[in-house]
């Protein structure tokens, strides 16, 4: 049996996919790219926005004109069934199988079942933490989950639902990975967690970001990345351990989602604005070259002109290496949901585009600074049709050069020599591993 896995969503959902082929692997099948070469094809969704829905759907009505050419099951799977997990076949009908966001090592029996002419929905409450073999697709970078779901109660977000409360894997797990990775030969880890540095507030024993961090540290892998970080949870030993751990990554995506203090309060995001901002002067004090990103949603519920102004000035102040910003697409059974949708679609359109025409100035002007610049790379493509490679600094500037195949999955040092908003130009001055 062969099995194609397309992923939407987030770094921990593309980690999940590799899980899903792990479980798939060790059950007897053959992982393949392509649908249709296929005969079980899994869609791995998400639902922070209503626009990944509406892709899944689509793909999904797409897909069935195989079943007209041979015999070939689809599944839906993660967050999209256990959010609309009474009405997923009604949204996708001609799926054949559903699975949730938990309970994965059951895969191979569900498929089996549609198999035989059923119409298995596996959809248990998503409060298990798997330990789970992965496929990992790349040979030098590999994602390590610390933690899953999230407590936080925001007002726009669908992932407490789908996803469940906080649960932290223990750390002598977290680090016998991380080990082997090293062992293995990765050069890079990126620890995922939905909140990522509230790890281990579930564990009450102590257990924290900052100290996995520093444990961390003592494993012999090149970088160590991490993802997402909520500005509740990002403490002064966690910015210590960021700064000091010599194989952390100067790097820190911090979330924001919004600059006016009325909507923050809206949006229950737990913080005011000006807390966020000397948070950020912290960061940046500890770690004078860190890169800060952020994610900022516009068009939520009751956001006037003055309050899209305050992101805008924010967003200016902190100067973002990068801004993801997305128009707020309401969610189903979460507490801004009954405020409906009032802003009207082409006035997000605006205030979104304003964003990426801020966000890319300032990236164009702090990427100028580096021209001059000797910087590590680690080499995750070969483009052929330019004849470059591209990879990312150590604090996730993304680079391009010329080069061959025979770079990719090595560190290197390129000295900048140009610039623009996208990425950082130069040329390989030498491999360092």
């Amino acid at each position: 049996m062969r099995a194609c896995i397309l992923t939407w969503g987030c770094q921990l959902n593309h980690h999940k996919s590799e899980e899903i082929a792990g479980v798939l692997a060790e059950a007897g099948y053959t992982i393949v790219d392509r649908p249709e070469d296929a005969d079980v094809i899994i869609l791995n969704t998400c639902m922070v926005r209503q626009k990944s829905e509406d892709k899944v759907i689509s793909r999904v009505a797409e897909l069935a004109r195989l079943k007209r050419i041979r015999p070939v099951l689809i599944g839906v799977g993660g967050c999209m069934p256990q959010g609309r997990r009474t009405e997923i076949f009604s949204l996708c009908p001609q799926a054949d199988f559903a699975f949730g966001t938990t309970g994965l090592r059951h895969l191979p029996e569900i498929i089996a079942q549609a198999q035989r002419g059923e119409r298995p929905a596996f959809l248990p409450e998503p409060l298990e933490l798997e330990r789970l073999p992965a496929l990992r697709k790349s040979p030098f970078q590999a994602y390590v989950t610390i933690a899953e779901g999230c407590s936080h109660s925001c007002a726009y977000c669908v992932i407490p639902n789908v996803r469940g409360p906080l649960r932290s894997r223990p750390m002598p797990e977290i680090l016998a990975e991380v080990r082997e990775l090293a062992e293995k030969g990765y050069l890079e880890v990126t620890l995922l967690g939905q909140n990522v540095d509230a790890y281990g507030l579930d564990l009450r024993d102590g257990t924290n970001f900052a100290r996995l961090l520093w444990e961390i540290g003592k494993i012999p892998i090149p970088r160590v990345r991490f993802t997402s970080s909520h500005p509740a949870h990002m403490t002064e030993e966690a910015i210590a351990a960021v700064a000091e751990v010599e194989n952390v990554c100067e790097h820190v995506h911090l979330a924001v989602q919004s600059g006016s203090d009325r909507i923050l309060r809206a949006m229950r995001r737990g913080y005011t604005r000006d807390q966020f901002l000397r948070l950020v002067e912290r960061i940046k004090k500890a770690i004078p070259n860190v890169n800060i990103t952020t994610d900022v949603i516009v068009g939520f519920p009751g956001e006037e002109e003055e309050d899209f102004a305050a992101t805008l000035s924010l967003i200016e102040e902190v100067r973002f290496g990068t801004v993801y910003v997305a128009a707020y697409s309401p969610r189903p059974n979460t507490p801004a949901e009954p405020l409906g949708d009032p802003i009207p679609k082409e006035e997000k359109a605006r205030r979104l585009q304003e964003v990426l025409n801020l966000t890319r100035k300032i990236a164009l002007e702090l990427h100028k600074e580096r021209i001059g610049e000797s910087v590590e790379v680690l080499v995750e493509e070969y483009i052929p049709e330019k004849g470059m490679v591209m990879g990312k600094t150590r604090d996730f500037r993304t680079v391009l050069a010329p080069g061959g195949p025979d770079l990719v999955g090595k560190l290197v040092e390129v000295e900048v020599t140009a610039a623009t908003p996208a990425a950082l130009l130069g040329g390989v001055k030498e491999r360092v591993a």
